[in-house]
């Protein structure tokens, strides 16, 4: 009789083990998110080497710049992606939480449903996305560097930028990010 109850019990675990996330998206591991214009996006680190330019993902100590990037497709960036600038900040020495000032931080957002939302993008020598710099635009904070990954958090505003030939920022088309944060794994050269 023991037995049979130890049997059905552990059924009984199992059983409730199957589906405990209710069908929850598993967050991963390395990751850039935030909810954009009341739209989530999480976008998975897929780059670990540099990429194809050798800087992603990346601290170079000598000019002190680290860019965090992660894609929306989970490979590469035809989709879309979101870049987390880190310009002038040694984090080897930071005291954290540590917020970027000025121009120490920006965020970027590229989606390839920007082109539907705005015409000029739809022409394939444009380039559209959506960019954030400093504490008067956007808020980035470091809150833990440990075995070369970087966590933090960011929130602001990104204006529309259209890049052909020249630079048009739109100050009236802008998304709105609030509960971004990112897990990056980084190299250092």
């Amino acid at each position: 009789m023991r037995n049979i109850i130890t049997f059905l019990t552990g059924l009984l675990v199992l059983a409730s083990c199957q589906n405990d996330d209710n069908g929850s998206p598993v967050v991963p591991e390395f990751m850039i998110a935030a909810e954009i214009s009341d739209g989530a996006v999480d976008y998975e680190q897929t780059v670990f080497d540099g990429g194809s330019n050798g800087n992603i993902n990346v601290f170079n100590r000598a000019d002190r710049t680290l860019y965090l990037q992660s894609f929306k497709n989970g490979k590469d960036d035809l989709d879309g992606f979101l870049t987390i600038r880190l310009n002038g900040v040694d984090i080897e020495t930071l005291t954290l939480p540590y917020s970027l000032t000025g121009v120490e931080g920006s965020v970027t957002w590229v989606d390839e449903a920007v082109k539907e939302l705005q015409g000029p993008c739809a022409a394939p020598d444009v380039l559209c996305f959506y960019a954030g710099v400093g504490v008067d635009e956007v808020k980035v904070t470091i809150t833990a560097i440990e075995n070369n990954i970087i966590s933090g958090n960011f929130e602001g505003k990104l204006y529309h930028i259209r890049v052909n030939p020249s630079v048009v920022r739109d100050e009236n088309d802008i998304v709105e990010v609030v509960k971004g944060e990112f897990n990056i794994q980084f190299e250092t050269i």
